[in-house]
């Protein structure tokens, strides 16, 4: 029993990787196909920012001239730092036009996030330092608190020494926990900063539980999913759980990418988890879009950690290359050298193939030949077993016949005798000159002959009837084997031809047979010959 409960864990387990293997490699290929088309999401990007940018143009009032520039400002961050510092300048500028003290402070705190966007921390500090929370109202607090928690993340990240790290990070949470009592709890931003708390405090499965949710209404509601699935993988990679790591740094890393975000972490950290993973090809193309996005939007911090670890993966891809070349090299080679072989080979099987034909189509002569032979001796035999069951039944009816011939030449003397002992000259007279004898014997000698034919050929009245006109047919009478013209062609099927030998035989004259034979040929369509050759072929 627990041996069966250890196989069900393990089967169980290996579903479950291979489930999450598939679906990572279904991401993959969506993160591909969105990196390819990364040019139409950036025009798409920008036609919106042009929009606004023309929509500057038209006549409006301060207020709404700054609120335009706020959308602007909104569209230009994570997606060009130094425009986004221009619309920045503009707000500022307009704000102090209007001396609006929260417009000010709020366009300044978005000079201080840019500032801290491109790695100049000094001065995003001197702009925050410079404003006083109490001057603030709610949302510009939640903001305000941000950009600290912002910088001093990333003055930890880049800190030299232990200490500083964690002199910053003691500074970020802070701020953590200025921020969740300034925002609304429930609310995205709330849960999303309570995650990052709980993260920094290592109660993971609670981060996990609140990311997911916030996941969930990402996903419904159509916000962005890349800041829960970039705490999701943060998360999951620091409890080991690899895969589920790299499902969540591909799903936003997609969602990056096609929101043409060009300020991102995610797409770089999976470049990295790829290449130790031996990826190298996938590696390569995402941290070279990682430096030019990050490039583009000139974003100093990501271009400098993108840095680190693009010459490693620059030279070992450029490595793989030359072994990819020299293995091509050699498998050209190769693939010449059996290609060649090939190619000898062919021609000798096609000379072989060709040798092979000719005798081929000689056996297949010879065959022909053979066949032709073997039907002509079938046929030949055929007939000869024919001719000889022939000869068999009719030998056996003429020596019975002559027996029978005899016996009644006998019978017929000793009548005779006792009529001329008996002195009986008038009967004896009578008896000599009648024709009955002959004509019963000519009868019972054609029924005989009728009976012996036609079990030989017991189709030959069919047969010979599909040779002549329908309404031209001839059968014979009620008590009859055989008509007189049957009987003429049935010594025709037997070989006798001759029409003296036919008359002969049956005791007709030769006028009587010629003229049976000339009848029953004018009720066929057939040529003479071919109405000859086809009664002997009956059988």
């Amino acid at each position: 029993m627990r041996q069966l409960k250890v196989i069900l864990a393990v089967f169980f387990v290996s579903l479950s990787l291979y489930s999450y293997a598939n679906e990572t490699d279904s991401l993959l290929r969506v993160l591909d196909m969105s990196i390819r088309n990364r040019p139409q999401y950036t025009l798409e990007r920008q036609e919106q920012i042009d929009a606004l940018q023309r929509k500057l143009r038209l006549p409006h009032s301060d207020q709404e001239r700054f609120d335009v520039y706020r959308e602007l400002f909104g569209k230009y961050r994570s997606y060009r730092m130094d425009s986004a510092l221009w619309v920045a300048n503009q707000r500022v500028e307009l704000a102090k036009r209007m001396k609006n003290p929260l417009h000010i402070y709020s366009a300044e705190l978005n000079v201080a996030e840019v500032m801290i966007g491109v790695a100049m921390y000094k001065e995003g500090l001197e702009i925050l330092d410079g404003i006083k929370s109490s001057d603030l109202d709610a949302s510009g607090i939640s903001y305000y608190y941000y950009q600290y928690h912002q910088v001093y993340t990333l003055m930890a990240d880049y800190a030299f020494s232990d200490k500083m790290k964690d002199h910053y990070r003691s500074l970020a949470y802070q701020y953590k926990d200025s921020i969740l009592n300034i925002r609304k709890p429930g609310s995205q931003g709330y849960l999303l900063m309570k995650s990052e708390k709980l993260l920094y405090e290592e109660k993971y499965d609670e981060a996990i539980e609140i990311l997911n949710s916030c996941y969930e209404t990402h996903k419904q509601k159509g916000y962005s999913v890349a800041i829960p699935s970039i705490g999701l993988a943060n998360a999951y990679g620091v409890m080991g759980k690899t895969e589920l790591q790299k499902k969540y740094l591909i799903i936003s890393a997609i969602a990056d990418i096609q929101a043409a975000t060009k300020e991102y972490i995610s797409l770089w950290k999976l470049a990295n988890l790829l290449f130790q993973e031996g990826d190298i090809n996938r590696a390569y193309t995402y941290i070279e879009c990682s430096m030019q996005d990050a490039t583009f939007c000139n974003a100093r911090y990501r271009t400098q950690e993108i840095s680190e670890m693009l010459p490693i993966i620059s030279r070992t891809y450029e490595n793989k290359l030359r072994q990819e070349k020299t293995q091509m090299v050699a498998l050209f080679i190769l693939t010449s050298a059996l290609l060649i072989i090939l190619l000898i080979a062919l021609i000798f099987i096609f000379y072989q193939m060709k040798r092979l034909n000719v005798a081929r189509k000689a056996v297949n002569d010879m065959n022909e030949e053979l066949k032709h032979i073997n039907a002509d001796l079938h046929t030949l035999n055929d007939k000869l077993q024919e001719s000889n069951q022939v000869k068999e039944e009719y030998i056996g009816y003429v020596f019975n016949m002559c027996s029978l011939y005899i016996n009644k030449q006998e019978e017929q003397r000793k009548m005779l005798a006792r009529k001329i002992k008996t002195g009986q000259l008038d009967d004896l007279y009578k008896t000599v000159n009648s024709s009955s004898f002959v004509a019963n014997e000519l009868k019972e000698f054609f029924y005989t002959f009728d009976s012996v034919f036609l079990k030989l050929y017991p189709r030959f009245i069919e047969q010979f009837n599909t040779l002549l006109q329908e309404d031209e047919r001839i059968y014979p009478k009620e008590g009859e084997l055989l008509t007189p013209e049957l009987r003429v062609f049935a010594l025709i099927r037997l070989g006798i031809t001759d029409s003296g030998k036919i008359a002969n035989f049956l005791h007709y004259s030769a006028q009587t047979v010629y003229n049976y034979r000339l009848k029953v040929r004018n009720k066929s369509q057939l040529s003479k010959e071919e109405f000859m050759e086809a009664v002997q072929q009956i059988g």
